[in-house]
């Protein structure tokens, strides 16, 4: 008689699976953010373009009357807007596009990017999935500030890249330094109101309300600078804009020390946003 042992059935051993490193995660929401906005790039950065290669293409026509009319500004409007400078392309490209429609639109771009990555996706009900990958919260609002900076140069690239063609096309000799100024002039701007958008998002659940307070910001920081520009019992009140250090980089060149400070700030600004982000409840 032969007896035959038999070995219990090795016990099912739980593999145990680690979570992802930041760095796996904060690639994983650059590959979805870029994803998803890769229709701004043209939507955005073809509408600017074309309106800024439009004023580049048109100076050759209306160069001999610019003079006179700038005569005519008052003299606040002239200092305000550059009137005085729109003897050059640069200077009348900038004037025309640079000084309010370029700066303020790629502003609310920056905004609406951040928003749309954070609250937005709160509102929407993604969050709760997204946190549970898992996720950490600072690592998403890092994603949605870096994926907003970079589809913001995407598209100020585009839009110098055809303002320069149609310029030369034009035959105004056209600088590409200045133009290559103006596109990177503009970053710091999108850069700081990311992170006034970040920041809102961390202490609100609302993205249109996120949306009204950085926009506020961001009109409201223009408006400052303007009336300070016209008025110099104001002109103390620019300190607090954002604008006052932006200045102007498509006329004027890039100055370093605004340039790094107004990055810095926006940076900082998007730590902030993320450690309250971090930190608040998700009500959705």
């Amino acid at each position: 008689m032969t007896t035959q042992l038999t070995h219990p059935a090795p016990a099912h051993v739980p593999v145990e699976r680690l979570a992802p490193s930041w760095q796996h995660g904060l690639l994983a929401v650059l590959r979805r953010g870029l994803l998803d906005q890769r229709r701004s790039v043209l939507t955005w950065g073809g509408s600017l373009g074309a309106l800024s290669a439009f004023m580049a293409a048109i100076y050759p026509s209306i160069q001999s009357t610019i003079e006179s009319v700038a005569k005519n500004y008052p003299a606040g409007l002239r200092e305000a807007f550059g009137v005085q400078a729109m003897n050059t392309v640069e200077g009348y490209v900038h004037a025309e596009m640079y000084s309010l429609i370029v700066p303020l639109a790629i502003g609310y771009l920056a905004i609406r990017c951040v928003t749309a990555a954070t609250v937005g996706a709160e509102e929407a009900g993604r969050l709760d999935t997204i946190l549970s990958l898992p996720l950490a919260r600072a690592v998403l609002v890092a994603g949605s500030f870096i994926v907003t900076a970079a589809l913001v140069l995407t598209v100020m690239t585009l839009t110098g890249v055809m303002t320069f063609i149609a310029g030369r096309a034009a035959g105004t000799n056209i600088s590409a330094g200045l133009v290559a100024a103006g596109v990177i002039g503009v970053w710091p701007i999108a850069l700081f109101f990311s992170g006034v958008a970040a920041v809102a998002a961390g202490l609100l659940h609302s993205s249109r309300t996120v949306t009204g307070v950085a926009l506020g910001a961001l009109v409201g920081m223009y408006a400052i600078d303007l009336a300070g520009r016209l008025a110099s019992a104001l002109e103390p009140l620019r300190w607090a804009s954002a604008f006052r250090y932006y200045g102007a980089p498509m006329r004027d060149g890039i100055q370093i020390v605004q340039f790094v400070g107004l990055s810095a700030a926006g940076i900082a600004l998007a730590v902030a946003g993320a450690w309250l982000f971090e930190r608040r409840d998700i009500l959705h």
